[in-house]
């Protein structure tokens, strides 16, 4: 009989898991190639701000809101290494008064927050993805169609949703 309910119980708590291919996946599933590759995307559309000045990159998962944010571990992060670009947790990230900048606090320069809020599988080999990145008090944000073709993730279609009025992109 213990069984019986054991076997009960389980099959009623996957009936109430959404299985949906609809649904956004949870964050720490945000770090495989398919985030991968819309990051990539996003830093080719970086606006030249600041010109000389070095830059610093930090990448979080999720939404952004007052209760903080969900940094991307170092080994996903670490995916990135051969873009020569200076990456940081976003853990170890400081606001900077009196406009509230966001700095990599070991130069206390502006970093780029670049943003993976939403990955969502369409099917088996497709996926939305909405992304963002800000700097200082600039921002943009796209979506993203992807494809994977071939064990290779790629971005099949990419639009601006919105920006702050100078970004350039």
């Amino acid at each position: 009989m213990t069984r019986r309910l054991l076997l009960l119980s389980l099959c009623l708590s996957l009936a109430a898991c959404d299985s949906s291919d609809t649904a956004p996946l949870p964050l720490n599933l945000y770090e495989c190639d398919a985030g991968e590759a819309a990051l990539r995307h996003l830093i080719t559309t970086l606006p030249d701000l600041n010109p000389g000045i070095p830059k610093s990159y930090s990448i979080v998962l999720g939404e952004i809101n007052r209760d903080g944010m969900t940094p991307a571990t170092d080994a996903f992060t670490s995916r990135f290494a051969d873009l020569k670009l200076k990456f940081i947790n976003a853990q170890h990230l400081k606001d900077i008064a009196p406009d509230h900048t966001i700095a990599d606090a070991d130069t206390r320069l502006a970093a780029f927050v670049l943003q993976l809020r939403k990955l969502q599988p369409t099917s088996a080999t497709t996926w939305d993805v909405e992304a963002g990145w800000s700097y200082k008090k600039e921002f943009a944000r796209m979506k993203m169609q992807l494809e994977v073709k071939d064990g290779k993730t790629t971005v099949v279609n990419a639009e601006k949703l919105e920006s702050s009025s100078s970004a350039i992109n």
